[in-house]
């Protein structure tokens, strides 16, 4: 049994891959992709994305400061893109960025493995369990939902200005 739970969702993009691909490993552009609820300080990093490549987020959400240090750990060019997390406000973290060309666009999936800092065992057991269950369900949903449709936009805008 993994000591993690799993939120998975994708979205067709008018895009090639090699473009989503090229647009996710700048994490930069989460300001362009973010909720309202996100509000994005500060951005370091190397562009292209590396294996093994940290990048370092300041982020506010729902008006809680937040750093996020993460890591590259898998970066294969149109098809797949990881990235963990070293620091973070959870005890574990992996999201995996998924892409599939779907005739002239691309399907993105977004899969991220994580565990809350309560986590699923012991004492805190329960409460990470009912967070999951409930708070962490409806924040992934929202935010990604959010970040999809706004990845779309941008996608759509591209290709009329492109087109």
């Amino acid at each position: 049994m993994t000591d993690y739970s799993i939120f998975e969702r994708s979205v067709l993009l008018d895009a090639p891959a090699s473009e989503v691909y090229a647009f996710h490993e700048d994490p930069r552009n989460i300001t362009k992709i973010s909720p309202p609820s996100l509000k994005v300080e500060r951005v370091e990093c190397s562009v292209p994305a590396k294996a093994g490549e940290k990048f370092r987020l300041r982020v506010s959400q729902f008006g809680l400061p937040l750093e996020w240090i993460g890591i590259w750990e898998e970066a294969a060019p149109d098809s797949r893109l990881v990235d963990g997390a070293r620091k973070s406000p959870f005890r574990h973290w992996r999201h995996q960025h998924l892409f599939r060309g779907e005739g002239s666009g691309t399907v993105m999936t977004d899969r991220v493995e994580y565990a809350l800092k309560f986590g699923t065992l012991g004492s805190l057991g329960i409460i990470g369990r009912l967070l999951d269950a409930t708070v962490m369900k409806v924040v992934f949903t929202a935010m990604f939902l959010a970040r999809h449709k706004a990845t779309a936009a941008y996608f759509a805008k591209e290709r009329k200005a492109g087109g």
